[in-house]
């Protein structure tokens, strides 16, 4: 039975998983990477061929796209605009600037013959470098993420680009790889994939046009912009444009705008100041803050339309895709192995709205790497349990509601907002004129965020999986991760903190993130350092320290 595709709005309440485990009629028998029985004679690979030797080649020794060579050219040629500025300021003969630009032309084309990739006995292979040669090694069970991505450019061209991402690389990438054709990115992508086999059937696609045409569009083609039966959610246009309007791009625009207008207006192009000046100004300053206003509002939408536009989640297989972008694409591979927890992010304009953002916690993704480790960036909140079990089905989620702290420890959480509100509180009161008034508000505002931070404080453990559930100062977090998924944990207590029988508890993801309870029973925080991370055992009641 195949799913159909839909909206966030659209996600059934009890949604059936795809089996993942089911075989598809339409896909080719995989290829089985094992290792031969010795022979008589040494096993020798033919190269170029796409059978795996004892040693299992899914990738031989393949060049990137001949349109490197014009990007990579146009790079080196930035790299060398002071050279030829000083030739051309210099009076050198036109003869100097034709060798010059031979020569990088050269230097380009030696550097795509040498760089070749290849995915061979269970690793990915990346040869480069002209005097100094370097072999870069990326073992497949050590990739934790794949990112598709190609500009407007690329995209006009039909080329590719791939990050390969691997454990401790940070915000950067393993390997990237520039200008690969769709069809060389679907196989490299595949093989890196557990070796599933590659659903070709590009003649079927294209009979009935021209030879040519058909190699054209299968050079242009990728499975990462196809829809299919495994396709889970697909943000729509309204839900899109809400989503713009309440992520927080907007605010750091207006800010933004703010500053250039009172501080650096001189270097507002012409046009705009002169609407500004003769238009606005004349208005009063509340006609330039709504003005700067609508600036703001319109940058944030269309900056959100052209990274969140249709934003498409796919399950396939043992992967999570996810496609998105107006102009230039983007498209983000990650083994469902890998993941180690789901993060429910309820800020507070989207909050208001009932809405939410679907995070995944993967090894190797990091702050810097929020559109990576995107599952879904606008949800309603009751239905995004649907999604994620739609999605990710080996994350058992919980049946059991989630136990709220104690009212004798909600006291707890006003300390430390408290605190901040009293330095706050002391800076405002020395601040001139009426702005002193401005030390009224920091204690109320601590009040009510630690009333929040104490009744929204829950947690949850099964035999599978343990859930957090916080608040920060705007946004509530939820954490749903597996109990042998954690990278660490950790039971935090102080002397004041045992006095009143009360300790903190803190999961460290290998991402670098990490989800806590900073208040709640001591026996249930020493509960939960035992159990989370051992699978192999059932977890002791509350009251059980051990």
């Amino acid at each position: 039975m195949t799913s159909e595709p839909m909206t966030s709005a659209s996600i059934p309440s009890e949604p059936i998983p795809p089996d993942p485990t089911a075989p598809d009629p339409t896909a080719r028998r995989p290829v089985t990477l094992t290792q031969a029985a010795p022979a008589a004679g040494p096993a020798m690979v033919e190269s170029g061929s796409r059978l795996p030797s004892a040693m299992g080649v899914a990738v031989p020794d393949t060049r990137l796209h001949p349109i490197y060579l014009v990007t990579e050219t146009a790079n080196t040629l930035r790299q060398a605009i002071p050279f030829l500025m000083v030739t051309i300021l210099g009076g050198a003969p036109w003869q100097v600037n034709v060798a010059l630009f031979a020569l990088i032309m050269m230097v380009a084309t030696a550097q795509w013959y040498v760089r070749k990739y290849s995915v061979i006995a269970g690793v990915l292979r990346v040869r480069s470098g002209l005097i100094n040669r370097m072999v870069r090694i990326v073992p497949i069970s050590r990739i934790t993420a794949l990112e598709a991505h190609r500009s407007l450019v690329q995209r006009l061209i039909g080329v590719w680009g791939l990050n390969v991402q691997s454990p401790g690389d940070g915000a950067g990438a393993a390997v990237s790889l520039a200008s690969l054709s769709g069809r060389r990115l679907d196989e490299l992508r595949v093989a890196l994939e557990s070796g599933r086999a590659h659903e070709g059937g590009d003649d079927e696609k294209y009979r009935g046009r021209s030879k040519t045409i058909r190699r054209y569009l299968a050079w242009r083609h990728t499975e990462t912009v196809g829809k299919g039966p495994d396709v889970i959610a697909v943000l729509n246009t309204p839900e899109m444009l809400l989503a713009t309007v309440t992520n927080n791009t907007i605010p750091l625009i207006f800010a933004g705008a703010l500053v250039i207008w009172f501080r650096f207006s001189s270097f507002v192009p012409d046009r705009a100041a002169d609407i500004m000046k003769s238009t606005v100004e004349p208005r009063g300053i509340v006609a330039v803050l709504v003005a700067l206003v609508v600036v703001a509002i319109v940058g944030g939408v269309i900056f959100g339309a052209l990274r969140l536009n249709r934003f498409t989640l796919i399950r396939d297989g043992d992967v999570i895709r996810n496609t998105r972008g107006l102009l230039g694409k983007q498209s983000a591979t990650i083994p469902v192995r890998r993941v180690q927890a789901v993060r429910i992010v309820e800020g507070f304009t989207r909050g208001l709205f009932g809405y939410c953002t679907l995070q995944v916690e993967v090894a190797g993704f990091g702050r810097a790497n929020a559109s990576q480790r995107m599952l879904f960036p606008f949800v309603r909140t009751d239905r995004a349990p649907a999604l994620i079990r739609r999605a990710l089905p080996e994350l058992a989620l919980p049946e059991q509601p989630l136990r709220p702290i104690p009212r004798r420890i909600h006291r707890k959480y006003f300390v430390v907002p408290l605190n901040y509100a009293y330095g706050f509180t002391l800076l405002a009161l020395f601040l001139p004129g009426w702005w002193a008034w401005l030390a009224a508000l920091p204690i109320p505002f601590a009040m009510v965020l630690g009333y929040f931070r104490g009744r929204e404080a829950r947690w949850g453990l099964d035999e599978e999986t343990v859930v957090l559930r916080w608040r920060r100062i705007f946004a509530r977090n939820t954490v749903i991760a597996h109990r042998a998924g954690v990278q660490s944990v950790e039971w935090d207590s102080s002397p004041w903190k045992a006095k009143a029988h009360v300790a903190g508890f803190i999961v460290h993801f290998s991402s670098g993130r990490q989800a806590k309870i900073r208040y709640m029973v001591d026996a249930d925080a020493l509960m939960l350092l035992h159990a989370v991370g051992r699978p192999d055992s059932a977890p002791p009641g509350p009251g059980d320290p051990s």
